[in-house]
């Protein structure tokens, strides 16, 4: 058993070798796809439901992380983030956040729509199945992963499946779609490149910033030692413990008042949604012994988790929802993509009064991808980050991230569809909707 355990971690790491070789490859390495999903589909095709190369036992090793996992990157979220004044906050963030709540919510009101008039009348889908395309393409693999409880719950596994594969193909759609995007906005000159001064400025400004990076990277050799490491990783164990902490509390008075008339609310949450905040009560306690939490060795560790995360919700994801649900996942599949296209081309520009372009395909490629997609995006078309689309946007995800995309909505999603019903629900998130389309275009795409 123990032989077995061994010989799967050990095919991870070599399969996380392998799409890192991939990635980097002439022809692969333009298209900016991440290690991780080379590393899970390559896993996927040598599984037992495909190649059949790897024994299913070690299929079996691997999908209880995903789960787990999801809680050590929510716990390091906002550690040693820095922060400044929430009046200061939303006047920097404000129309990137009037941007990405009106995509996250269209993806709530749309995924009603399809589902109401379509999915349910031609499929018979689950009403259920109108959160899945903002908890795949906000939320992506992670978020999947860590609300497998609230699938389970709610007798909706095969939703679970269809997540995930909805999050990779909106991963594969960003880098495509974005890469076309740029192409075309510097077709259209809708952002400056500059002309041949600025481009010997932009070669000299290149020289000094991998300069610039190879001095962080030897302070950041310096500052991730040992023992910096081993205490960053019992940092994140306690924020993980203190989430699970508050969810069990919450279950108890849950139990003991309301839900015993059958009413659940805590019951449907998943953990990594309070290991968020357990991240944050960690620091308050880390701080309060004056001990230093560092932000570079906080990221290392969760992008640690964060790959291998994907790597395993990837290669092993059921393929059985093809058969069965085929053209449910098509179809909510291009409902997300369409919706987001719509919104940068059309919305975009209305929203930002200054640099649209910039600022809107940095949210467009977070919320289609990753938020490494939407920074790589930016930086793409603002290497010297003179539009200020870098900065509204880190401050819009801290405003952000806690409620969508993961947060406190995304995880009572469904739940919320089987108290409300989906018509109300649908409604509901169609207001929402409609409220943030309005602010952006009506208010701060004047400012």
């Amino acid at each position: 058993m123990l032989t077995d355990t061994l010989i799967a971690y050990g095919l991870l790491v070599a399969a996380l070798v392998v799409g890192y070789i991939f990635v980097k490859l002439p022809i692969i390495r333009k298209a900016y796809l991440p290690a991780s999903v080379a590393a899970g589909l390559l896993l996927l095709a040598l599984g037992p439901q495909l190649l059949g190369e790897i024994p299913k036992e070690y299929y079996g090793t691997w999908s209880p992380l995903p789960a787990l996992l999801i809680n050590v990157v929510f716990a390091g979220l906002f550690l040693a983030r820095p922060l400044i004044s929430l009046k200061r906050m939303w006047q920097v963030a404000s129309p990137q956040a009037a941007f990405g709540q009106t995509i996250a919510w269209g993806y709530y009101a749309l995924g009603g729509l399809v589902t109401l008039f379509i999915l349910i009348p031609l499929f018979q889908a689950s009403p259920l199945t109108a959160a899945l395309i903002e908890v795949s393409f906000e939320g992506g693999h992670g978020t999947a992963a860590g609300m497998i409880p609230v699938f389970h719950e709610l007798n909706f596994a095969a939703g679970q499946e269809i997540t995930v594969a909805l999050a990779t193909t909106s991963l594969v759609c960003a880098l495509v779609s974005g890469f076309i995007l740029i192409s075309w906005g510097r077709r259209r000159g809708h952002f400056k490149e500059g002309g041949p001064v600025e481009k010997i400025q932009n070669k000299i400004y290149h020289r000094r910033i991998i300069h610039e990076l190879k001095q962080k990277g030897v302070q950041l050799r310096e500052e991730i030692t040992i023992g910096r490491f081993v205490s960053h990783i019992i940092l994140i164990a306690v924020a993980v413990g203190l989430g699970l902490l508050t969810h069990w509390l919450l279950l108890q008075i849950e139990n003991a008042w309301w839900g015993q008339n059958g009413v659940k609310v805590f019951g449907y949450m998943p953990v990594f949604t309070f290991c968020m905040f357990g991240g944050m009560a960690a620091q308050i306690i880390w701080t309060k012994f004056k001990w230093h939490v560092s932000r570079p060795v906080v990221e290392l560790i969760c992008a640690a988790a964060l790959s291998i995360l994907i790597v395993t919700a990837i290669g092993t994801m059921s393929l059985d929802f093809i058969s069965r649900d085929g053209w449910i996942f098509v179809i909510l599949a291009a409902t997300g993509v369409l919706w987001v296209l719509f919104c940068f081309l059309v919305l975009g520009r209305f929203m930002f009064k200054k640099h649209w372009f910039s600022n809107a395909i940095v949210s467009a490629g977070q919320s289609m991808g990753t938020t490494a997609t939407g920074l790589l995006f930016a930086q793409i078309v603002d290497p010297k980050q003179r539009t200020g689309a870098v900065e509204s946007f880190g401050y819009k995800q801290l405003l952000f991230e806690p409620f969508m995309g993961g947060g406190v909505v995304t995880a009572l999603s469904m739940p919320a569809i089987v108290l409300l019903g989906l018509p109300l629900f649908t409604a509901i998130a169609g207001a929402f909707c409609l409220f943030w389309l309005l602010a952006g275009l009506l208010y701060f795409g004047r400012r």
